[in-house]
């Protein structure tokens, strides 16, 4: 049986540039099937990038009044040296281990340490650190604004 063909639309460059990648690799299967190759594991991969984005999205750990999302990265100095932990799934992991924040800093300066001082966040998708006690700041400025309280019920 035969495939039903159809024009795609693709710029000249490409189909130029995919027939003479064919020539010069020497792969001789049709034109079209490459490109239905190309075009499902696009498609697939797409998918799997929505699924993913999705996912991050449920799962996170809770810090206080900061939600920490699954794929956030927590970093904290000590001697002039990063360490790095992160939240997978519902949990913060350092050195493979399930730590709270605070454990966190305590463990990496070996004394009690203030997380919210001492730690920075950077949250997926994003290239900015950001100091957690401004963040922590900026959600009580946000939660105790009037606006945000519920009205009172009259009787």
């Amino acid at each position: 049986m035969h495939p039903i063909l159809f024009s795609l639309p693709a710029s000249l460059e490409t189909y130029q540039g995919l027939g003479n990648f064919m020539y010069n690799h020497g792969i001789k299967q049709e034109m079209f099937e490459l490109v239905d190759i190309a075009i499902n594991e696009w498609m697939a991969k797409f998918q799997d990038q929505q699924n993913r984005r999705a996912a991050s999205t449920l799962d996170g750990y809770q810090w206080k009044c900061l939600f920490l999302p699954s794929g956030t990265t927590l970093r904290t100095v000590y001697k002039r040296t990063n360490y790095l932990a992160h939240v997978e799934g519902s949990e913060v992991l350092y050195e493979g281990q399930g730590v709270s924040p605070g454990q966190f800093v305590n463990q990496v300066a070996k004394c009690e340490r203030n997380a919210w001082r001492t730690l920075w966040l950077r949250f997926p998708n994003e290239d900015e650190w950001q100091p957690a006690m401004a963040l922590r700041n900026k959600m009580m400025e946000f939660q105790t604004k009037p606006d945000r309280a519920r009205p009172k019920k009259t009787v």
